[in-house]
């Protein structure tokens, strides 16, 4: 009960306002806006998920254990945002908005070690991470290494794995291996079942995609070896004047994964 009461005189008291990984850009945000009233969510843990987030079940699952281990009651909300329709800023400042007016937090957003983030957010401790796996048609290929020179190789697209795979491919570990980055797992499942690509790297969870699930365009995973950045990791995106629920949110992490244990 004690940590109900602390929520919620935290959202009483602080408020503010923000992927897709098509946009490594950030918006400016004015200092004055630092200082927005958010709404009293009560007792309840309003949490954002992604537009067509790839997590989205196991978003809604933390977000739910999350609010549990606080004594709140958990409340999804869907950010409503036409991902097609997005400026050069990406979906940054739908987010912003979104932590202003109607969730604490946003669930699903990737973490990149090292990416120096904007002064206006933080992020909690990872609460699911998953391998980035290597597709292909031949059983005999189980890393990168095995790939033959000319192997056209599928590669997500403004991901920190599609930079580590440039620098291999520069420093000649990937000997001859042609990277082809895609920007959407169907694009490279559609070039893989068109035969336009020899292997892709995918993040795992993708292939539970509805639209993935079912295709027939690989027969064998293998590891991303030798690469170092072998998994992605999703965490919960907070204002960085939240530092108080980022602690209770960080300790309701701690506590559900030793439940678990």
């Amino acid at each position: 009960m004690r940590i109900s009461m602390a929520f919620r005189q935290l959202v009483c008291l602080v408020g503010l306002f923000t992927t897709t990984a098509a946009s490594a850009q950030v918006p400016f945000v004015p200092p004055e806006f630092y200082n927005a009233i958010r709404p009293d969510f009560g007792n309840t843990l309003p949490m954002c998920i992604l537009p067509d987030s790839t997590t989205r079940n196991r978003d809604i699952a933390a977000a739910t254990a999350i609010a549990e281990m606080l004594l709140l009651e958990p409340r999804i909300v869907d950010i409503d945002a036409d991902m097609e329709m997005l400026d050069e800023m990406g979906i940054w400042p739908v987010i912003f908005e979104e932590l202003a007016q109607s969730c604490v937090g946003v669930m699903g957003i990737q973490i990149i070690p090292g990416e120096i983030a904007p002064d206006w957010m933080t992020l909690s401790q990872p609460y699911f991470e998953a391998p980035y796996v290597l597709l292909t048609r031949d059983d005999a290929i189980e890393d990168l290494t095995d790939l033959a020179p000319g192997t056209r190789l599928g590669v997500p697209l403004y991901t920190p794995i599609d930079a580590d795979i440039m620098l291999a491919i520069a420093a000649g570990t990937l000997d001859g291996v042609r990277r082809l980055p895609y920007d959407r797992p169907e694009l490279m499942m559609s070039l893989m079942q068109d035969g336009e690509l020899d292997a892709a790297i995918v993040w795992q969870p993708h292939l539970d995609r509805p639209s993935l699930e079912t295709a027939d365009f690989y027969s064998h995973q293998g590891t991303v070896a030798p690469l170092e950045r072998d998994t992605r990791a999703v965490a919960v995106l907070m204002r960085t004047q939240d530092q108080m629920l980022r602690t209770l949110i960080d300790q309701a992490i701690d506590a559900k994964e030793t439940e678990t244990c």
